[in-house]
């Protein structure tokens, strides 16, 4: 009997608590939960430019490229990645120049961006550079062997403008 009766008291408890959970009022929610998480659309744009020169001659593949962003990144009036914060680039194809003036080759590939909260926003681009085209009578003539081909080099403050691949939640906005 008393376990009976401690069951549909415990239940009777459970079921207050839900309800008063199911009809709380939106004006029981705070200004500060509803700006604590924000939503990167999808396809937005954010252009960065590189900090240091990075040379084709001298890359490896994997090598960690920095570059930085130009302009803060707003949602509404929300900074969610500021200006200058710095964003890694991997080089996923490196190409040394070669004999009979065959160009260099780089392949920067850029996968995520991390905001002032560290949280991650998953991005795509990819910066493609090589070196000049190769002259002619060069390419191919018998001597062509003993001329090395141009260096790709992608140079301090060379932009390229990433896009965020899918919605992605911030949390923690301040």
């Amino acid at each position: 009997m008393k376990f009976r009766l401690f069951s549909m008291v415990t239940v009777f408890i459970m079921s207050m608590v839900t309800m008063s959970v199911v009809f709380a009022s939106p004006s029981d929610v705070t200004p500060s939960a509803l700006t604590e998480s924000i939503v990167i659309e999808k396809g937005a744009n954010i252009k960065v430019q590189a900090v240091d020169t990075v040379h084709s001659r001298k890359s490896k593949q994997n090598d960690v490229v920095l570059f930085k962003v130009i302009e803060d990144i707003k949602v509404g009036d929300i900074t969610v990645i500021p200006a200058n914060i710095e964003v890694e680039g991997i080089v996923t194809k490196v190409k040394k120049p070669g004999p009979w003036d065959q160009a260099g080759q780089l392949e920067v590939t850029f996968s995520e961006i991390k905001t002032k909260e560290a949280d991650s926003i998953p991005v795509a681009g990819v910066l493609y550079k090589h070196g000049k085209k190769p002259n002619f009578f060069v390419r191919y003539s018998i001597c062509g062997v003993f001329i090395k081909g141009k260096d790709a080099i992608i140079n301090s403050g060379t932009e390229v403008t990433l896009q965020v691949k899918e919605d992605t939640i911030i949390r923690n906005i301040k």
